[in-house]
């Protein structure tokens, strides 16, 4: 329910309310651990003249935080207070809804996020949560109901250590999430649903989807989120070890199974979404099942999923982009043939956006779907794979990224290699829709770059 009409309470909120708003605006990666050291402060809040109540950040003895200028210009100087650009709590909040700020940045790198809630009698409560850490309640830390104009009023100290370095991440349509060394799950980018809001607890896995996202915690149960369409958030019972969620529909890897659609067995895939569309459905069957059988891995995209046995064979089902078959081209009123899996065995496999490449045990990278199109300028493949030897592979919507066995990462696609394709060893790499983030062996910090003009910051 929304919040009680008192008078005094309406008074004394109010500005959050862009919490939504910038928050969704906000497309920079979260930080890595810089530093060692520790992090002390607390909590700030005063009511405004117009009956707004703004918070943020005061460090302990000052130091050097990013503030946002009248012009929406962002600067780097010496602060007795750290202000986020989402500072404001809303006028229609709802009574005991945790509500999040946009990152505070302290010392040149996010050091987590403030928190509040409207309680029932008309209270503000406040919370700290770590970039990489649980909630933390002080003391000292609801905001009364009436308070001097203008007057900072400060919670308990917090003291918040360096976060961890990243070890995963997926990036999706037009957001992505990342998982911290010591399980922590950070989301963040564009949103039209509840993407960004990540869930707690202790994570192993994530993939995010086109508007939904999955992830598997530290005991193997899966959770969805975002979207409120059910058969996308709604998943199966069981324990997993490897997920992948496409545009309407995700699959899994199961360690034990408890649900009603596959047989329990370690290693079978188990998949849910639209049962409507094909992607879902294994070649010839009429039931949402996946091929019988035990799988390495497995990877679903916008019209299709691809997996890889544990003998290292390839299954592919669902669109031609990754099944092979024959397409109809009308521009030019005619059929070609794509190809389907090649022969051999493999490691990884990612299904992009009307193609599909997989990683040779040999290390050699292999794609085969829409590439074949050529020489149709719109096709999103119309270069082939790199020669040389590589250890990951990642094929998005715009391009396709492999690490190479030397930790450099190589990009094609749209054209070819892209000159924006960072330099340096990486980790890990995801490409989705129009962006693609990667991880850097030096310090863990994800950095991502865009595709086409303009659509991700990097």
């Amino acid at each position: 329910m929304t919040r009680t009409a008192r008078s005094a309470a309406i008074a004394a909120l109010a500005a959050l309310a862009a919490v939504a708003a910038i928050i969704a605006a906000d497309l920079t990666p979260p930080a890595a651990a810089q530093s060692e050291e520790e992090t002390t402060g607390r909590i700030v809040a005063r009511r405004l003249d117009d009956g707004r109540v703004e918070f943020g950040w005061q460090p302990t003895g000052g130091g050097f935080g990013r503030e946002l200028t009248p012009d929406g210009n962002t600067i780097f100087r010496y602060v007795a207070r750290v202000l986020p650009a989402q500072r404001y709590f809303p006028t229609d909040a709802t009574v005991d809804r945790w509500l999040r700020s946009s990152p505070v940045e302290f010392g040149e790198q996010a050091i987590g996020r403030i928190e509040a809630r409207l309680l029932s009698d008309g209270r503000i409560e406040f919370a700290f949560t770590p970039t990489d850490g649980e909630r933390i309640l002080t003391d000292a830390r609801y905001f009364p109901t009436e308070t001097r104009l203008n007057r900072w009023l400060r919670s308990t100290e917090i003291t918040i250590g360096a976060p961890s370095p990243f070890i995963a991440v997926s990036a999706g349509y037009d957001h992505a999430c990342a998982i911290r060394e010591n399980g922590a799950l950070e989301c963040w980018g564009f949103t039209n649903g509840e993407q960004i809001d990540t869930p707690e607890g202790s994570f192993t896995a994530v993939s995010v989807g086109f508007r939904h996202n999955c992830a598997i915690h530290d005991t193997g149960d899966l959770e969805c989120w975002g979207s409120n369409i059910s058969w996308l958030i709604t998943a199966p019972q069981g324990s997993y070890r490897t997920i992948s969620a496409g545009f309407e529909h995700t699959c899994a890897i199961a360690e034990t199974f408890a649900g009603t659609n596959t047989v329990a067995d370690t290693g079978e895939i188990e998949c849910w979404g639209n049962r409507s569309r094909r992607n879902v459905l294994h070649a010839g069957g009429d039931d949402i099942t996946a091929w019988p059988g035990r799988y390495r891995t497995v990877s679903a995209s916008r019209e299709g999923t691809c997996a890889v046995r544990d003998t290292g064979e390839l299954r592919c089902w669902g669109a031609r982009g990754q099944r092979g078959g024959e397409l109809y081209v009308r521009a030019n009123d005619r059929t070609i043939i794509l190809a389907g899996p090649p022969e051999g065995s493999f490691t990884a496999v990612s299904a992009g956006d009307g193609y599909t490449c997989g990683l040779r045990e040999s290390g050699a990278i292999a794609c085969w779907g829409d590439m074949d199109a050529a020489p149709f300028d719109n096709s999103l493949m119309n270069h082939r794979a790199p020669e040389g030897s590589y250890t990951a592979i990642s094929a998005g919507g715009g391009e396709a990224c492999a690490i190479r066995d030397t930790g450099e990462i190589e990009c094609w696609g749209h054209g070819g290699k892209r000159t924006g394709t960072p330099t340096g060893r990486f980790t890990a790499v995801s490409a989705g829709y129009d962006h693609t983030c990667a991880i850097r062996e030096s310090d863990g910090e994800i950095e991502c770059w865009e595709h086409t003009a303009a659509t991700w910051q990097h």
